[in-house]
């Protein structure tokens, strides 16, 4: 009886180890089956490689993201903005004064002057422009350049405080030809009354002094609110209205001197924000 009984454990035993490993691998099937069949649950996409193996074959690290295929390729962006092409004539391919203006949201104009001489100078003179011939309307303007910028064949020359508000002499590093000015022209824009809401008026001459008075002076002015440009140096009145081209480009039509190379601008000034 003993021998039976012993037996008979033996086999509830085995019995039962059979069955818990039924029922494992009864839970372990379910879990694989709910994992697959769950659509919310994690899953670890394959690895991506972000670049060649180096040459231990080591793979990329951990820390860079995963490549996407519907990624679309980033491209590069200039560091540098394309050169403006400027118009052949004064300033440019013949001796003379290349003016171009544009207005800015305070009223004041941001101004480019390139300059070419027939022959190499050691030095420049700036002074504000003359605006008597605009008119007594402008009789009390104070015009101011500031943040005055220039280069004389590719060298900068110094500006003290660059800023010119009356006639001044600078010294240049070496005798040149090609001269460009840039700067903030300030203290010429007059409100146009009676006139709508918003409507000025602007004038303006070159900065550069000390050329004979018969160099040749072109000057453009561009912006969408550019209305058009008078020229109160031409005789003829009927010819005053001397702008050619639509917004955003204007150009002064005549051909005007440094003596006379004074224009007035009606623009919009826009709306405070």
């Amino acid at each position: 009886m003993g021998k039976m009984t012993a037996v008979g454990h033996a086999r509830v035993a085995g019995l039962r180890r059979a069955l818990g490993l039924v029922l494992i691998g009864g839970l372990c099937a379910a879990a694989v089956t709910f994992y697959r069949e769950g659509p919310e649950l994690p899953r670890s996409g394959p690895i991506a490689v972000t670049g060649a193996p180096s040459a231990a074959g080591s793979a990329a690290p951990a820390s860079a993201p995963p490549a996407s295929a519907t990624t679309t390729p980033v491209r590069p962006v200039p560091t540098t903005s394309p050169k403006v092409k400027l118009p052949k004539g004064p300033g440019t391919t013949q001796p003379g004064i290349l003016l171009m203006a544009s207005p800015l949201p305070g009223g004041s104009f941001d101004v480019a002057e390139i300059v070419r001489l027939r022959e190499a100078t050691s030095s420049l003179r700036l002074g504000p422009p003359s605006l008597s011939i605009a008119g007594g309307r402008f009789a009390k303007s104070k015009p101011i350049a500031t943040q005055v910028q220039i280069s004389a064949e590719d060298q900068p020359v110094i500006v003290p405080d660059g800023r010119v508000s009356r006639q001044m002499d600078l010294a240049l590093t070496k005798p040149s030809k090609s001269i460009e000015l840039r700067y903030h022209l300030d203290g010429v824009t007059l409100r146009s009354i009676p006139s709508r809401a918003g409507r000025a008026l602007t004038a303006m001459g070159p900065l550069i002094q000390g050329v004979p008075k018969s160099t040749p002076v072109a000057m453009m002015v561009s912006g969408n609110t550019v209305l058009n440009i008078e020229c109160p140096a031409v005789r003829s009145v009927s010819k005053q209205a001397c702008w050619i081209g639509s917004p955003p480009q204007f150009r002064v039509k005549p051909k005007l001197t440094r003596d006379r190379a004074v224009i007035v601008v009606q623009f919009d000034l826009p709306r405070p924000q």
